[in-house]
Formats: structure tokens, C-alpha cells, sequence
């Protein structure tokens, strides 16, 4: 029952900080806009925790493990994201790229920090889960950082922590974009569109199968020379196809998490299209029959 309302409520949440980025660009009323966002989810998702009533420790462990971090990693992000837009240099392009690495270093240097808890983290690693994601669970430790604001009836030892984990790594990955449009700066602006002036397109299938198309495009580094940027790309796809794809992070992890169906659902099925469509147009043509006329004129 708790998996499908915070489900149903992070898919709202993460909607509607998608569409308020998409439509606010000054940082403080982004950063403002997105605060009022996530504590409304959170709010929601703390009413619904608190009506619960556990068998076992077993049935609490994933909501402070996986369910409100996945809440509370977007006001951590939003948080640190407009710290780091507000004391960027603007202007100078080897200032801003200084500045972001330094950003980078303050980054893995957490990481190092909390490593046993970071790796306890990647590894989805349980044996102590008892400790680290049970309300009321006593844990003393120089390990764990200074919890803001504790809510015994919301929070555990490490939710919080795991919420900063999730935050940083999506962090990480706005920070090493920036970097790779600062590196792009010398590139001809007019390289992506090649000048063309084609007619309006709509994307008119799933958001996802043009963020596979987007994810693709970012690495096989096809596009300027692999300096385009993840975000930059899906911005692009964005502006051209008239549509929101969404945060790449975000997406990126949908795909990961595909089990039954192909991660790569859509690009292989404009493979298979394709080589379809080869194949028939390969097919044996009697002796004195014309063959069809072809979509597709071979060069020779």
C-alpha cells in the first residue's frame, strides 16, 4: 500500500519540480519554488508513514532506506544547486571551470568522508539495516553526520544521509555537464543545426523513448565532437521536439531499473524497424516481375 501512494506521490513531485525548472531560470525562485514543492510532498508522505502501523522492523526498513530519500534528496539538490549558481563567476570561463571543480573536489571529498556508509550505500547492502533505518534505533557514531531538524517520528539514523548521497551523486553529474559546456566554448555554434531551417516537429510518443534517444546521443559522443553536455542534449531534443523529457538523472535511473523489458526498449526497436525494412526491400525478386519501388534510392 506505502509503495503505490509514494509512488503515485514522488512521480507527482518529481513532475512538478520538472515542469517548475522548465519555467522559472532565476535561481532564487527556482531554489524557493522547489523548497515549497518537496516539503508539501514530504508532508504528504510523513502523514501517510504515520498512519501505518508496522508488523515488523522489516516492513519499516525500505520507507526510511529507499522511500523518503528518494523525497528528500531534491530539497538537498535544489539547496546546494542555487549555492553553487549564485557564487558562480559569470564571465570568465577558466574562473567558472576552476570554481566547479573545486565544487567536484568538496563533492568526493564527502563522499571520502562517509566512505564506509557511501559504499554501504552503492552496494544496496543490508546487514545493518537494523540500525540505520529504524526509528528509535540507538546508534552513536563520528561516522554520521549532524542530522538538521530530527523528527524521531520521521527520521532514522542514516535517511538522512542517504537522502545526501542521492543528492550529490545527481550533483555530481549537473557539475561535470557545466564543465563539459564550459569546455565547448570554442566550438562553431551553428556545428549541432548545420544552418538547417526544417519544418516544426512534434515528439508525439513516450518521454522516455526520447530520453534513450538523448542518453544514446551522450554516449557515443556523436554530438560536437562528445563535448555536448547530458542536460544540454535533452534540452536540445527538448526545444526542437516541443516536449519536456525531464531530468536526466531521473530518467537515466528508469531505464536502469527496467527488468522485464529491454533498458533500451525503443532503440532497439528503430533497429529492428530498420533492418525490417531492409530485409523485405533484400527479398528475391523473380525473374520478369518489377521490383517494388524502394523508400529508400540506392546510390548505385
Amino acid at each position: 500500500m506505502i509503495q503505490e501512494i509514494s509512488t503515485r506521490l514522488l512521480k507527482q513531485l518529481e513532475e512538478d519540480l520538472e515542469h517548475t525548472c522548465f519555467q522559472i531560470k532565476d535561481p532564487f525562485q527556482r531554489w524557493t519554488a522547489t523548497l515549497k514543492i518537496t516539503r508539501e510532498a514530504l508532508k504528504r508522505l510523513r502523514a501517510h508513514v504515520n498512519d501505518l502501523k508496522f508488523k515488523d522492523k522489516a516492513e519499516e526498513i525500505p520507507i526510511f532506506k529507499l522511500i523518503k530519500p528518494s523525497f528528500y534528496q531534491w530539497q538537498i539538490y535544489y539547496t546546494e544547486l542555487y549555492n553553487i549558481e549564485i557564487n558562480l563567476p559569470y564571465g570568465d570561463t577558466e574562473k567558472q571551470a576552476g570554481f566547479l571543480e573545486l565544487e567536484l573536489l568538496y563533492i568526493e571529498r564527502f563522499f571520502r568522508q562517509y566512505a564506509f556508509l557511501y559504499q554501504y550505500y552503492k552496494l544496496n547492502a543490508t546487514e545493518l539495516d537494523n540500525i540505520y533505518f529504524v526509528r528509535g534505533a540507538e546508534m552513536q557514531s563520528i561516522l554520521l553526520p549532524e542530522i538538521p531538524d530530527l523528527d524521531p517520528e520521521f527520521s532514522t539514523s542514516c535517511d538522512y544521509l542517504f537522502s545526501k548521497f542521492k543528492a550529490f551523486d545527481a550533483l555530481k553529474d549537473w557539475v561535470l555537464e557545466r564543465l563539459l559546456l564550459l569546455k565547448k566554448k570554442n566550438i562553431d555554434p551553428q556545428a549541432l543545426s548545420g544552418n538547417l531551417h526544417a519544418g516544426e516537429m512534434n515528439w508525439t510518443g513516450d518521454t522516455i523513448d526520447l530520453a534513450e534517444v538523448g542518453l544514446g546521443f551522450y554516449h557515443t559522443g556523436k554530438l560536437n565532437n562528445g563535448t555536448a553536455g547530458l542536460g544540454e542534449i535533452f534540452r536540445w531534443l527538448e526545444e526542437k521536439f516541443n516536449v519536456n523529457i525531464g531530468i536526466p538523472a531521473k530518467r537515466f535511473a528508469e531505464l536502469r531499473k527496467r527488468k522485464r523489458l529491454s533498458r533500451t526498449r525503443y532503440l532497439n526497436e528503430m533497429r529492428d524497424s530498420l533492418n525490417l525494412k531492409m530485409e523485405n526491400e533484400d527479398e528475391y525478386v523473380p525473374t520478369g516481375k518489377k521490383k517494388p519501388n524502394s523508400a529508400l534510392n540506392d546510390d548505385d
